[in-house]
C-alpha cells in the first residue's frame, strides 16, 4: 500500500493544471492552425483563447487522508490551493 501514491498524486495534479489551464485545447487549436497553415499569424491573437485559471485560491475537496490524498493536500496546498 502506498507504493504507487507519490505517481498518482502527481497523475491528479498534473489533470489540475492541465484542466485550469486549457492545455489541451490550446495545443489541438494550435494543430489545427498548423494544418491550415496559419498558426504563424494567429498565434497572438488567439492565445488569449486559452489562458485559463490559476489554481491558487481555488478549493480542493479530498476525499480520504490516506497516502494519496494526503500528498495530494499537501501539494495543493503547496500550489495555494485552500483545501
Amino acid at each position: 500500500p502506498g507504493a504507487n501514491a507519490n505517481a498518482v498524486k502527481e497523475l491528479v495534479l498534473a489533470g489540475m493544471l492541465l484542466g485550469s489551464r486549457r492545455i489541451v485545447d490550446g495545443i489541438n487549436h494550435m494543430y489545427s492552425l498548423g494544418e491550415q497553415g496559419l498558426a504563424r499569424e494567429r498565434v497572438e491573437k488567439d492565445k488569449a483563447m486559452f489562458g485559463g485559471r490559476e489554481l491558487k485560491g481555488k478549493t480542493l475537496a479530498v476525499i480520504g487522508l490516506g497516502h494519496i490524498g494526503a500528498a495530494t493536500a499537501r501539494d495543493a496546498e503547496a500550489l495555494g490551493m485552500n483545501v
